[in-house]
C-alpha cells in the first residue's frame, strides 16, 4: 500500500465520500487491506443520505431519518479498526464551493492524511454529489502537506470513461466487502449493492490490467490517480531527530 520506504504504520489513509455506502462500494477492500497492513484508516462521509430512498421505497412513501444510514455505515465498518466521521450535510445539494472544500481540507489536516481516496472527477454522468466531492477532495488534498497520493475509485455509472491505472488486490477480503454492503438495509433492491455485481466488478478490474492474475481468480479494486508521489527514502520532512 505504501509508496514510501517507511512502514505502513506511518500511512494515514482517508476515504472522503459523498454518501453512506460509497466507501464500501469504492474501496472497502483497499481500506481493509491498508488497515491490516498497519495503516491508520478513516472514512469521511460527507452527507447523511436522508434523500437516498430507492424508487420502489418512494412509491410506498418510505422516508429515512438523518441517522438511519449513518447507523448502517457504522455497522458495515464494525470491528474493522476503521474510523468513521460524518459531516452531516444534505445529499443532493453538494457543490464544490469554499464551504465544502474547507470542511474536507480541515478533516484531511486533522487526520494527517497521507493517501486520499475519493470519487472520480471524470465520470460526467455520475451522481452530482460524487462529482462535487471528487473535485473538493482533490482540491483540498493538493494543499495538505502530508498527502502524497490521491486515488479516485471506480464509479458505478455506466459509460463513465473511467480508465484505471492502479489496482489493489482485495481477494482476501472480498467476502467481507459483500457483507459490508449487505449492512445497508435501507438501500435494498439497488443493483450495485448486490453480491453478483460486487464480485463481477472485482474480477473485471483485474482483466483490464492484470489478466493473468484475474485468470487465477484474484479480485481487485481499481483506481485512477491525480497525484502519485514515489519516494524511495524518507524525505527531510519525514526525518525524525
Amino acid at each position: 500500500m505504501s509508496t514510501t520506504s517507511s512502514s505502513a504504520s506511518a500511512e494515514r489513509v482517508v476515504a472522503v465520500v459523498a454518501h453512506p455506502d460509497d466507501a464500501e462500494l469504492l474501496c472497502y477492500g483497499t481500506l481493509r487491506t491498508a488497515r491490516e497492513a498497519g495503516a491508520e484508516v478513516s472514512v469521511v462521509v460527507v452527507t447523511h443520505g436522508v434523500n437516498g430512498v430507492s424508487v420502489a421505497d418512494a412509491v410506498t412513501g418510505r422516508q429515512l431519518t438523518e441517522d438511519e444510514r449513518e447507523k448502517e455505515v457504522t455497522a458495515a465498518w464494525h470491528d474493522t479498526g476503521v474510523d468513521v466521521v460524518f459531516l452531516h450535510l444534505t445529499d443532493g445539494t453538494l457543490v464544490a464551493d469554499l464551504h465544502l472544500i474547507s470542511l474536507v481540507e480541515a478533516e484531511l489536516n486533522r487526520l494527517q492524511c497521507t493517501l486520499l481516496i475519493t470519487h472520480s472527477p471524470r465520470a460526467a454522468n455520475d451522481h452530482q454529489d460524487h462529482l462535487a466531492v471528487a473535485t473538493a477532495a482533490a482540491n483540498a488534498g493538493a494543499r495538505v502537506p502530508t498527502c502524497h497520493t490521491v486515488l479516485h475509485g471506480e464509479p458505478h455509472a455506466p459509460r463513465s470513461g473511467f480508465s484505471p491505472t492502479v489496482l489493489v488486490d482485495i481477494t482476501d477480503v472480498v467476502d467481507d466487502k459483500v457483507c459490508a454492503l449487505n449492512a445497508h438495509h435501507s438501500q435494498g433492491g439497488r443493483w450495485y449493492l448486490t453480491e453478483e455485481y460486487t464480485r463481477h466488478r472485482a474480477a473485471q478490474a483485474g482483466w483490464s490490467l492484470r489478466p493473468s492474475a484475474a485468470a487465477a481468480g484474484r479480485a481487485f479494486e481499481a483506481f485512477e490517480t491525480t497525484l502519485l508521489t514515489l519516494t524511495f527514502a524518507p524525505s527531510r520532512e519525514d526525518a525524525r531527530p
